[in-house]
């Protein structure tokens, strides 16, 4: 709870800046530079699709859902969790947390790219914070996954914390970041290179690895992995972009991910790895009721601020289009009006 009040205070501060002063001295974030790549398929490596791995796969993902939010600010409760799957642990195999489960709230202000891009940033601070918890649990055996790209170390855009990669790197810890999707990878000719990867591989039955020559590890631009494309699953179209922390690239690439196919036969999620599908869904706040009451804190410190006014007109008139399709709250709209 101390949390939340820290949170609701500089929620306070933060908004007041934003009545009395606006938001004009607020830089926006730079979409991310494309990156145009050749694909070679000949340098396709084909993964063994194993049944059993004597290991642990824990995985780090975070939620986010909007509990007021007007054209110029949003307020956010984000929740992050874990989930752990031991493939050899018959009767339990997956175990999640932290237990009980938190809580926090962060408050964004500027236009919807610029709130966008820093709240992937809060959210990879807290992704970083709990993953950097879990690693004296690990063995030499177990995979660390996160959910995005291998970017550490730069505050002001959207990475991972720096010291959450050093700590790893010392205990040369199995350490993967998967993207569900990767706009930024695009060929030669402009085209979704993930698509051409994708096509490629429809042609064959077996789960492959495509590393991209052009996109090592890079401490200059703070990719701390070599990037590769991989199917994980023969049955799955799904490919993603997977990032292999540079410390680990004297591994055998094949032998290194080949363990991933154990996890990625789920019905739910075929072709993803299970373990980042169970941390997505134990992170989600689908509860209107903790969200109802999350958003009742939120108005009684903005009316005790004298802030509750203003902030509610603004949202009232950016969201009258969702009102007239029923939606009340900012948390009913779809995935990609949320912010």
């Amino acid at each position: 709870m101390s949390d939340l009040h820290a949170d609701l205070h500089y929620l306070v501060r933060t908004l007041r800046d934003y009545v009395d002063k606006g938001t004009l001295g607020e830089s926006t974030v730079d979409i991310e530079t494309p990156e145009y790549i050749s694909y070679v398929p000949e340098l396709r490596k084909t993964l063994h699709c194993l049944k059993s791995f004597e290991g642990k796969f824990v995985a780090v993902d975070c939620s986010t859902k909007p509990l007021m939010r007007g054209n110029r600010f949003g307020i956010y409760l984000i929740r992050v969790a874990y989930a752990s799957v031991n493939p050899k642990e018959k009767e339990n195999p997956v175990t999640w947390g932290p237990i009980p489960m938190e809580e926090r709230m962060s408050t964004v202000v500027g236009d919807a790219i610029s709130r966008r891009k820093k709240l992937e940033r809060i959210r990879l601070e807290y992704e970083s914070e709990l993953a950097e918890t879990l690693l004296p649990r690990l063995e030499p055996s177990d995979y660390l996954l996160l959910d995005g790209a291998s970017y550490f170390g730069r505050i002001e855009d959207r990475r991972f914390a720096f010291a959450l990669y050093e700590k790893a790197r010392k205990r040369n810890q199995k350490f993967l970041a998967i993207s569900k999707n990767s706009p930024s990878l695009i060929d030669n000719k402009g085209r979704d290179l993930m698509t051409q990867f994708t096509v490629d591989m429809s042609t064959v039955t077996t789960s492959g690895v495509y590393p991209i020559p052009e996109l090592k590890a890079n401490m200059d631009k703070h990719r701390f992995g070599d990037v590769h494309l991989v199917k994980f699953n023969p049955e799955s179209m799904r490919a993603f972009r997977c990032d292999i922390m540079n410390y680990l690239m004297g591994e055998d690439i094949v032998q290194f991910l080949s363990p991933l196919t154990v996890i990625s036969g789920d019905p739910r999620c075929l072709g993803y790895p299970v373990a980042l599908f169970l941390a997505h869904n134990f992170a989600k706040v689908d509860s209107d009721a903790k969200l109802l009451h999350h958003r009742d804190l939120v108005e009684k410190a903005l009316d005790n601020a004298g802030l509750l006014h203003f902030l509610k007109m603004e949202e009232a008139l950016s969201n009258f289009r969702s009102e007239m399709y029923g939606r009340k709250y900012p948390w009913e709209l779809e995935e990609h009006q949320l912010i």
